[in-house]
């Protein structure tokens, strides 16, 4: 793969460490493990995008959702679990998001309803 010319990029002293250290940990280079995360950020975004289009299309289809039925408040639940899930995608203990939504009184979204 060929590399366009380097960007310069200006970053805190504290954010240089703490990626300088990510780096040496996962024994690459700075610019190596920056690119890598650039290029992960991305195909997150785009897969966060697909998910959203398709609870967009389940919320749309789904009898009575938009009255605020029992399945609208279903997919309220499936929405912020979601949310909680993805915001924890960078390295945070699993099933927090479950405990978060049951600490705020959730019912816990299960596709086996």
């Amino acid at each position: 793969m060929r590399l366009a010319d380097a960007i310069p990029l200006r970053l805190t002293l504290e954010k240089r460490e703490l990626y300088e250290a990510q780096a040496a940990a996962a024994e690459l280079p700075l610019s190596t493990f920056l690119r890598n995360r650039l290029e992960r950020d991305d195909l997150l975004l785009d897969e966060v995008q697909m998910l959203r289009r398709a609870m967009e299309r389940l919320a749309d289809r789904a009898p009575g959702a938009a009255s605020g039925t029992a399945h609208g408040a279903d997919m309220t639940a499936v929405w912020l679990e979601m949310l909680l899930t993805l915001r924890q995608l960078g390295g945070a203990k699993s099933g927090l998001a479950q405990k978060e939504l049951e600490r705020q009184g959730f019912e816990l979204w299960s596709g086996e309803k």
